[in-house]
């Protein structure tokens, strides 16, 4: 009788195919004894955990939103039942959270006591929450819910009716935008976009004073690359920028994220200074709209005066219209209250004048 012809065959320890001979017994996998020893004490691949990471990503990300959409509402004095509904899907969300950060982690190779101590639960009550079973079902119900088309953007309730003080009625019909607050990165590469278009150079000449690639000087611009504060310093020299605005931006583009912003100064009248420095911060990396379109994006909340001199100093105004103000130019009003603060608690001098001239093109 004649044998089997031999199998064509990979080896899974150095990819060479081989002819594997039919024999009785276990067929050897390997090509050769050496792979077979190595093969025998090679480490695991590592567990592929990178539907978990963007499933973290998609999560952070849908807080965002409705965080942006809370405070939206909170600003406009919406009803208790938008805000509710605000409530109800961070609940989701969070239940959502946990089952991706536990399923990560097992996927890791974490033990039951590392994922339950933050949580401040037992490692057999975590496990009996999340057993495998559980999570594959919630993970994939909750993919299976971001693959279907959105439902809409999240848009904030109807707004509060304006409270100027100016005839700014021509602005009183404006319409709204939800607003979403920009990465510190993204306030960066957008002031630096709007000074080197408002320098009216063409990019290889503002690239070769700043002594960069015009290549690297449109991926600073476009927010890919995070600038050394020498360039970013040349760059805005070579655009005629103020260096002070584009310091805040720079420096919060590179604090870590979760370090929190530097403690404030002490009251005084470089306080009051460094707060409206930082406001005009955002204006800058907002493109300087005009205070009309500044005004729409508060809901109206605001008048072109109180805009013009909260921007222009030295007034400091009361936190709802500084914080409405810094929402409305994508900040992030927590990352300026204990500035305000500060800088509220300085008294103005009588003869003070205002430190900064409004463009013309911010009055239309």
């Amino acid at each position: 009788m004649a044998s089997a012809a031999p199998r064509r065959q990979t080896c899974p320890n150095c990819g060479k195919e081989f002819l594997q001979p039919v024999r009785p017994g276990r067929p050897n996998t390997y090509c050769s004894a050496k792979c077979t020893a190595e093969g025998r004490h090679k480490a695991p691949d590592p567990p592929d955990h990178s539907q978990h990471d963007a499933d973290l990503l998609d999560i952070a990300m849908d807080f965002h939103l409705i965080a942006n959409a809370l405070l939206a509402d909170a600003y406009d004095n919406a009803g208790s039942a938008a805000l509710l509904a605000h409530h109800a899907q961070l609940t989701r969300q969070l239940d959502h959270l946990e089952a991706v950060i536990v399923g990560r982690g097992r996927a890791q190779g974490e033990s039951w006591e590392q994922l339950s101590s933050p949580r401040g639960l037992s490692a057999e009550r975590l496990r009996k929450k999340w057993p495998a079973s559980t999570l594959k079902r919630r993970l994939d119900a909750y993919r299976a819910a971001r693959a279907r088309p959105a439902g809409g953007p999240l848009l904030p309730s109807p707004r509060r009716p304006g409270t100027d003080d100016d005839s700014d009625t021509a602005s009183s019909r404006a319409p709204t935008a939800h607003l979403l607050s920009h990465t510190p990165l993204q306030q960066l590469s957008g002031a630096l976009s709007h000074l080197q278009r408002l320098s009216g150079k063409p990019l290889k000449e503002t690239a070769a004073q700043a002594r960069i690639s015009p290549s690297h000087l449109s991926r600073l611009l476009a927010g890919q690359r995070r600038p050394s504060w020498p360039v970013t310093e040349r760059l805005v020299t070579a655009c005629q920028g103020d260096l002070a605005e584009v310091q805040v931006l720079w420096e919060a583009a590179h604090r870590p994220a979760a370090q929190p912003c530097p403690p404030p100064p002490e009251p005084s009248l470089a306080a009051r200074r460094q707060f409206h420095t930082a406001v005009r911060g955002l204006y800058l990396a907002a493109d300087r709209p005009d205070l009309w379109t500044v005004q729409a994006a508060t809901s109206n909340s605001l008048s072109i005066n109180h805009i013009a001199r909260t921007l222009s100093g030295p007034h400091i105004p009361d936190w709802y219209t500084a914080s409405r103000l810094v929402f409305a130019l994508h900040g992030r009003p927590a990352d300026f209250r204990a500035l305000w603060h500060t800088a509220a608690r300085t008294p103005i001098p009588a003869c003070a004048a205002p430190d900064f001239a409004l463009p013309a093109g911010a009055f239309g």
